[in-house]
């Protein structure tokens, strides 16, 4: 049995890196990339958005881009042993207490085929 759960933080590290390169492309491109329909990407966007993430769409070059620096930085720690951790960028945002404190009952994030 595969545990889901890390599914959700890859793609969020996937995400996290095409938007920091300026390399997402159109939201059709980007969903292409994702493995997800357009929808998907909107809904994931609007979502990290809802979250804090500077997140803007430069028409002139058809990408995403952060509107100032995000660092992102999610370790999970069993006792001593580190299961996951996932870096990038440069400013930290606090999004397990977002998830958390919103009640929503999860985000939902493109899964890819």
């Amino acid at each position: 049995m595969k545990i889901k759960i890390f599914d959700g933080f890859f793609l969020l590290q996937r995400v996290d890196n095409l938007i920091r390169t300026r390399a997402t492309g159109t939201p059709e491109q980007f969903a292409s990339r994702m493995g997800c329909c357009e929808r998907d990407v909107y809904r994931l966007i609007s979502d990290l958005r809802a979250q804090g993430f500077p997140i803007a769409y430069d028409r002139q070059v058809n990408t995403y881009y952060y509107l100032e620096a995000v660092k992102l930085d999610i370790s999970i720690i069993v006792g001593s042993e580190k299961l996951l951790s996932i870096k990038g960028g440069q400013k930290e945002s606090d999004l397990f207490s977002e998830l958390t404190d919103s009640g929503s009952g999860g985000t939902h994030l493109c899964s890819a085929s």
